[in-house]
């Protein structure tokens, strides 16, 4: 059975698919809910939402949100805006490609995403399409993070 606030979070990421796409603005969602678009279907509940974007859309990703309904409750340097809505949290860090053509979160180079973390093919969750991180980065993520 899908609770209350995983039915919004879907509802959302719906919201934000179609917002950033129309913007052209390329994300993947992260965490929990990437791991739900790669296996196709909701396995649990979701404590927020989690994306990750290119660092030049920060600007403009933060006007579209706001005009949208979408407020900052805060800003972590240049890592990471997290926006909440409905009283869900939307998490979302920001990456660059450093010297080296590596991607990083800006203020966490130390860390380099691994190569394939991002991949440019959608996946598919009900009626919703957008790209989720490798299952490999998220594995990766959560073990050496």
């Amino acid at each position: 059975m899908i609770d209350a606030p995983t039915r919004t979070q879907f509802k959302l990421i719906a919201e934000l698919a179609g917002l950033l796409a129309n913007a052209h603005i390329r994300f993947w969602l992260r965490g929990g809910w990437a791991l739900d678009f790669r296996i196709g279907e909701i396995t649990r509940s979701h404590a927020d939402i989690d994306l990750v974007t290119w660092s030049r859309h920060r600007t403009r990703l933060r006007h579209l949100l706001e005009g949208r309904g979408y407020h900052v409750d805060r800003v972590v340097e240049r890592a990471a805006i997290h926006f909440a809505k409905r009283g869900q949290d939307i998490g979302t860090a920001f990456i660059v490609k450093d010297p080296t053509g590596q991607i990083v979160t800006p203020d966490r180079e130390f860390w380099p995403w691994p190569p394939d973390a991002f991949p440019t093919r959608p996946t598919r969750l009900r009626n919703v399409t957008c790209r989720a991180m490798s299952l490999e980065a998220l594995l990766e993520e959560k073990e050496n993070y």
